[in-house]
């Protein structure tokens, strides 16, 4: 154990040093004081800390107590720093004192990720063969997906239609489903060929009927 406690920088907390000629292997602690906390009760900080006034501590000790009051700062979220230091009583005792920079409590922030892509399933095509129109998507199995890739994906369904000598429409929905860590996505399609306009046949075709007169 080290005679004196050395400059401790961790968590953007700071521990100061006891001046050597009076620091000793172990501390009687006589109390901890708790400044600037406003977003959670002093006291409940205080109870989950290692040591408590009475205690006989040494420099692990003052980390360890440094380390939780943080840690339970962060599972409150609350926002702001904490700066530690020791007030040395010259006799073998003494003070820990941490000041909480409190700027409030913030709402972890939820981060959203994108599911992946585990196969395409074509339902409908007739015409042209799964492999061709997976591949026209540009997806690939593992890429991100989101509804701007859907909506682009579609489209390329739609043009490789387009592409057929024997025009064939086609009507498209995607429907995405989570399948484990990853997500299929389902491809209806509704083919139908285009038909041609028969033309209007007429008996007399440009001529005048009438009727003679009696």
């Amino acid at each position: 154990m080290r005679a004196a406690l050395p400059m401790l920088i961790l968590a953007g907390t700071a521990i100061a040093a006891v001046p050597a000629a009076q620091a000793a292997s172990t501390y009687k602690l006589d109390k901890i004081e708790i400044n600037g906390v406003k977003s959670v009760p002093a006291d409940t900080l205080r109870a989950g800390l290692k040591d408590h006034p009475g205690d006989t501590v040494a420099t692990s000790d003052l980390m360890a107590d440094q380390d939780a009051l943080t840690k339970e700062l962060e599972a409150a979220h609350v926002v702001g720093g904490v700066k530690t230091s020791l007030r040395n009583k010259n006799n073998g005792h003494i003070d820990l004192i941490f000041d909480v920079d409190d700027q409030g409590v913030q709402a972890p922030k939820v981060v959203t990720v994108a599911p992946k892509l585990g196969q395409q399933i074509f339902v409908g095509n007739a015409t042209i063969p799964a492999d061709d129109l997976a591949a026209a998507t540009g997806l690939k199995p593992g890429d991100e997906l989101s509804d701007a890739k859907i909506q682009a994906a579609e489209a390329d369904i739609l043009a490789e239609y387009k592409k057929l000598s024997k025009k064939v429409g086609a009507q498209i929905s995607g429907s995405v489903k989570q399948n484990g860590d990853k997500a299929d996505v389902t491809w209806t399609i509704v083919e139908s060929k285009a038909t041609k306009k028969k033309k209007k046949n007429t008996d007399d075709e440009g001529g005048l009927s009438t009727d003679a007169p009696q």
